[in-house]
């Protein structure tokens, strides 16, 4: 009697090197597309940021105009945030954004109203739009738009 086992060979499964290109190409692009997204939502927080400064500068100006019974002056010349956004307004009666002159203010009364008046800032990332109220010096209206 013959006590050899015989072993039959079965073939073993698994991945062929086309199958696993294949699915590393479609894990990359997913990841690049994910990437793209979160950058995307990164200069947005960043607009929002600067959005948020210039309405808190706006609505401490009003504040302190009232506090210390004077008028206090915001300078609307110059550049905005780190990446140095353009600064451009549009005052009461004007029809469209215009830069802002050398020496141009934003006028804040110790009565506890301020000149209506919209900026807009275009920098690197996209552009803020704003209105700001007269009576409380907070923007009324604001669009952010993020550019790519």
């Amino acid at each position: 009697m013959n006590t050899q086992c015989h072993r039959r060979w079965k073939p073993t499964s698994g991945f062929t090197l086309i199958e696993v290109c294949i699915a590393m190409t479609i894990g990359m692009l997913i990841l690049g597309v994910a990437v793209l997204g979160i950058s995307g939502v990164q200069e947005e927080q960043k607009l929002r940021e600067t959005a948020a400064r210039i309405e808190a500068t706006a609505r401490n100006a009003l504040l302190d105009a009232i506090a210390h019974h004077r008028p206090v002056q915001l300078a609307l010349d110059g550049s905005i945030g780190d990446s140095g956004g353009r600064v451009e307004v549009r005052r009461y009666g004007e029809k469209s954004f215009r830069k802002a002159d050398s020496g141009e203010f934003w006028e804040f009364s110790p009565t506890g109203v301020c000149e209506p008046i919209e900026l807009r800032v275009t920098g690197s990332g996209g552009v803020i739009e704003m209105g700001f109220d007269p009576l409380t010096g907070c923007a009324r209206r604001k669009t952010i738009t993020v550019t790519s």
